[in-house]
């Protein structure tokens, strides 16, 4: 059981949540804020079509993502899937870990062994899911079936498989595959190398860290239908892990962000007419910059005093943004029958 502080999320082990071992639909639509009529049958109440699917060209992805009550009980869902505590090794959706405390866990150097799972979401289909909810969380039969129905997107390359924007993905694709992610553990501890799990990368370091454990990881992953879309295995004295480099023990910005932050500080000297735009992506990537590198705080509120104003109308559109979004998602909460 992970120590809990004050500070911390409320986590308990998989026994202790109110999905293990629930066999009653009006439990369950009760945990997910909706009528249990609506969920009885998903197909037959539409549930399972309420997704917004478009291709994302800034990411270069095609998006499926849930929409009016189904994101509303994906949004529900999330919140108990993500007090099942986590093992030490994953280090993505959950407060307190992130892309630096996974890029962290590896700062003792070593041979590091990068790993990317190809079409990760779109390759955890139906039956993994469902597998979960029935023998993971033990749940009845038909609530299985039903929760596992709820957690699904049919698209016509990919088949029924996983959502690419729900909130619920990056958590559930986790518990879906812990078996898989367990052994590669076990696997990476009998080479005393160090293991991590960032949503779909996975990271592993250490002096044993060599093309035969890159072998093995494969050969697990490809057991359960999974194939890497890019590995790499790095010996220098630094490496590139989760966007952030790791040398001598610290982490550093890539040089890629570094240039992209002094662009934009060149954007600003030198555009004229509304900055806004440019002032929040910079304003953005210095944030992020500080929890990295604490010298980039100086530099953040050093650009939002020269531009003051500039960015009073920025926090000003965002605060009517957050309340039209709070009033949305209240009018979404609201019970809903068929």
């Amino acid at each position: 059981m992970i120590p809990q502080t004050s500070r911390e999320p409320l986590r308990y082990e998989i026994e202790k949540s109110p999905l293990y071992e629930l066999s009653n639909k009006k439990k369950l639509a009760e945990l997910l804020g909706v009528d249990r009529s609506i969920i009885t049958n998903p197909d037959k109440s539409g549930l399972t079509g309420q997704y917004r699917c478009f291709f994302d060209r800034k990411t270069r992805r095609y998006i499926t993502e849930p929409k009016d009550t189904l994101e509303a009980i994906h949004r529900r869902l999330l919140r108990l899937l993500v007090r099942i505590a986590p093992p030490d090794y994953v280090h993505s959706a959950l407060k307190k870990r992130s892309y630096k405390t996974n890029a962290l866990a590896h700062r003792s150097g070593g041979t590091v062994i990068k790993i990317d799972i190809k079409k990760f979401f779109q390759s955890i289909k139906f039956d993994a899911i469902h597998d979960f909810f029935l023998s993971g969380l033990r749940c009845a039969p038909d609530i299985a079936t039903i929760l596992a129905k709820l957690c699904v997107v049919r698209t016509e390359k990919h088949g029924v498989h996983l959502p690419t924007g729900s909130c619920i993905s990056p958590v559930l694709s986790f518990l879906a595959n812990r078996p898989l992610f367990d052994k590669i553990k076990l696997v990476s501890d009998s080479y005393g190398c160090v293991f991590t799990l960032y949503v779909d990368d996975i990271t592993i370091s250490g002096t044993g860290a060599n093309a035969e454990l890159l072998n093995l990881v494969s050969t697990e992953m490809f057991k359960r239908g999974y194939r890497y879309h890019k590995e790499n295995v790095s010996c220098s004295e630094y490496a590139l892990i989760t966007g952030l480099v790791v040398r001598e023990g610290k982490l550093y910005l890539p040089h890629k962000r570094v240039k992209r932050i002094r662009e934009l500080l060149m954007l600003m000297k030198i555009s004229v007419g509304r900055k806004e735009k440019i002032l929040a992506s910079l304003v953005g990537r210095l944030s992020e910059a500080e929890q990295i590198e604490p010298k980039y705080k100086a530099a953040r509120l050093r650009v939002m005093s020269i531009y003051n104003s500039d960015w009073a109308k920025i926090v000003k559109g965002r605060a009517q943004k957050s309340r039209i979004a709070r009033m949305r998602r209240t009018s979404t909460n609201a019970p809903h029958s068929y």
